[in-house]
């Protein structure tokens, strides 16, 4: 999925299925609820198809349609600090390697009227991300997977979501490139 319409974008956000499993509807509501805390031009652009990967290897094995997808715009009028935001935390109930596998989403930048004066997440937007997370976790349309731990290797894993956390904590993201 695209970020699209602000300085410092594109960005990129991965989202793992279940095999079989068309998540753009899911992905639509997600979007759709949180966009109010997210500064206008931002847009995202849910495709309607994407790739199947082998849980195991990571290799790529074909390809899925949807029905759904779309362009979904943030709608808060006021500045943002580019890069810097919040994220959920997605749990699973699976052990890999002795932890509990567990997957990110980061979601930046938000608006500037998203931050209490400690500046930590406003109580109002973290309430805001949170009910959509829950909301997104129990559609059951999201996986974390584990790739493999070798390259090569044939030992990766999906397992499902089982819920996400939104912490009152800020995080900010930059880019790999220089």
């Amino acid at each position: 999925m695209v970020w699209s319409g602000l300085t410092g974008l594109p960005g990129l956000s991965v989202f793992h299925a279940p095999a079989g499993v068309d998540p753009t509807g899911s992905l639509v509501t997600f979007f759709n609820a949180i966009k109010g805390v997210f500064p206008t031009p931002l847009t995202w652009d849910i495709p309607n198809s994407g790739d199947e990967l082998s849980d195991a290897t990571g290799v790529l094995t074909g390809g899925w349609a949807g029905a759904g997808g779309g362009a979904v715009v943030g709608t808060a009028a006021a500045p943002h600090a580019a890069g810097t935001g919040a994220f959920v935390q997605w749990s699973t109930t699976a052990i890999v390697g002795g932890r509990r596998l567990k997957g990110r989403t980061f979601l930046a930048p938000l608006w500037n009227s998203g931050y209490d004066g400690s500046g930590t997440i406003l109580l109002a937007t973290q309430t805001t991300l949170q009910t959509a997370s829950n909301a997104l976790a129990a559609a059951g349309t999201l996986v974390v997977w584990h790739r493999p731990t070798t390259p090569g290797g044939s030992d990766g894993v999906s397992h499902a979501v089982s819920a996400g956390t939104v912490p009152d904590r800020v995080t900010s993201l930059r880019s790999r490139r220089t």
